[in-house]
């Protein structure tokens, strides 16, 4: 099966036919990941968006902040598990920010292939074709959103558990 054909289901390309995700070929990069390898890790120059196209990933984030001269706190919260399934996208930061470090760490939970997208390569992409390009940066802009909201209501739990704890 052609990686087009298997990524034509990727929420990164919802609205798009199989021909217009056909022009993203050249710039696909099929990598395979062992179990227990971070395909992302927390921290890190972010230069890439990824998609997961068989496998399971976990991604988790750093519980402290770091000073700069503490030694390395290693602890950190997963806060989502996903499957090949439905050929989700992640990275997206380094997508549209340059310069970006990556904000969580993303795990190869068993042995996984991804479709790796370099920034560059896609900008370009998108830049040449306008209307697939406004597709694919609506559908980047409609994850991040959920995302934000997602985040949001985290943050409101936790404030909410702050504030009953100063309360006793």
């Amino acid at each position: 099966m052609s990686i087009v054909k298997s990524i034509s289901t990727c929420p990164l390309f919802q609205g798009l036919d199989v021909n217009e995700i056909e022009i993203f070929q050249p710039a696909f990069k099929v990598i395979s990941v062992p179990e227990g390898q971070n395909i992302i890790t927390e921290g890190e120059p972010g230069t890439a968006i990824e998609i997961l196209v068989k496998g399971t990933i976990s991604i988790s984030k750093a519980l402290t902040l770091q000073p700069p001269d503490a030694t390395n706190d290693t602890r950190d919260k997963a806060l989502i598990t996903l499957t090949g399934d439905t050929k989700p996208f992640f990275g997206e930061m380094g997508l549209v920010r340059e310069n970006v470090n990556r904000t969580a760490t993303v795990k190869a939970e068993t042995d996984c292939e991804i479709v790796e997208l370099e920034r560059g390569k896609l900008l370009e992409i998108l830049q040449q074709h306008p209307k697939v390009g406004f597709q694919v940066m609506y559908n980047v802009a409609n994850k991040l959103a959920r995302d934000l909201q997602r985040e949001s209501q985290n943050v409101l739990k936790l404030t909410t558990a702050f504030s009953l704890i100063l309360d006793e």
